[in-house]
């Protein structure tokens, strides 16, 4: 099966459109690309059946906005286990897929540190740029082999 590539967000939230974002803007072969509301039943069934699965998301940790992070989704940390805009989130995903086995075998979550998550707000110049980045590392890493 293909590599997948998540998005989640509400590009109407500022900053929280990052992950959508991402997915428009990328342009690979072999790849899926889905953008998803992060609700945990929703990545649930993303989930299912994957060996390597990426999740590109805005993130809140206390570092500045467009602030990248790579994290293992197997062992998310304490910031990615907050309280989610996106009600059961990420990390409840995660752990149900866990309890049913269904745990793609190499999760990866990237995470763009949000500013504005204010509905009708704009994304911030520097998610944006973030944005950006992540877009061109994606394309090389996945357009080698994953």
């Amino acid at each position: 099966m293909k590599p997948l590539v998540i998005g989640v967000g509400n590009p109407d939230r500022g900053d929280d459109g990052a992950g959508p974002a991402v997915v428009a803007r990328l342009e690979l072969e072999g790849v899926e690309l889905r953008r998803a509301r992060g609700e945990a039943t929703e990545l649930l069934q993303l989930f299912a059946g994957r060996d390597l699965v990426y999740v590109v998301d805005a993130v809140v940790s206390g570092q500045p906005p467009g602030t990248l992070h790579r994290l293992d989704g197997a062992e998310l940390p304490p910031f990615m286990r907050a309280s989610s805009s996106h009600g059961l989130g990420l990390a409840e995903a995660v752990e149900l897929s866990r309890v049913l086995g269904s745990l793609p075998r190499q999760l990866v979550v990237l995470g763009i540190e949000a500013g504005s998550l204010e509905l009708g707000s704009p994304m911030s110049a520097p998610v944006e740029q973030a944005v950006e980045t992540l877009v061109r590392a994606l394309e090389k890493e996945l357009g080698s082999g994953g």
